[in-house]
């Protein structure tokens, strides 16, 4: 294979120079996502509420009273978001070399998965 060759197989699939960038222009700019459309308007006023609470502040309200009523999913929320979710340790050791994959069930007291 001639030097000539063997350069040209080598810079295969990089058409731009040392320094040079393939995208001139940058990055597109970030288009509006549904979170940042949804996290905007939670900061907005409510315009139904007498007080003039954010729409943040009443789902927060909202929520708790929910859990207040014993609504398990609002319970849960709320303690995932103050407390963090509960987690518990889990020591594994084994002597061998090789791989090996761990199957972690959890099961209730009364038994059920």
């Amino acid at each position: 294979m001639s030097m000539a060759a063997d350069k040209q197989r080598r810079n295969r699939g990089r058409p731009w120079k040392p320094g040079e960038s393939g995208n001139p222009r940058g990055h597109p700019p970030k288009q509006e996502s549904l979170t940042s459309l949804l996290k905007e308007e939670l900061d907005r006023i409510s315009p139904e509420d007498t007080e003039g609470r954010t729409w943040r502040e009443l789902i927060v309200l909202a929520t708790l009273r929910l859990a207040c009523q014993g609504n398990r999913a609002a319970l849960q929320e709320i303690w995932n978001r103050s407390d963090g979710k509960v987690t518990k340790e889990i020591e594994l050791t084994d002597n061998r070399i090789e791989p090996f994959v761990a199957e972690v069930r959890l099961v209730r007291p009364d038994g059920e998965p």
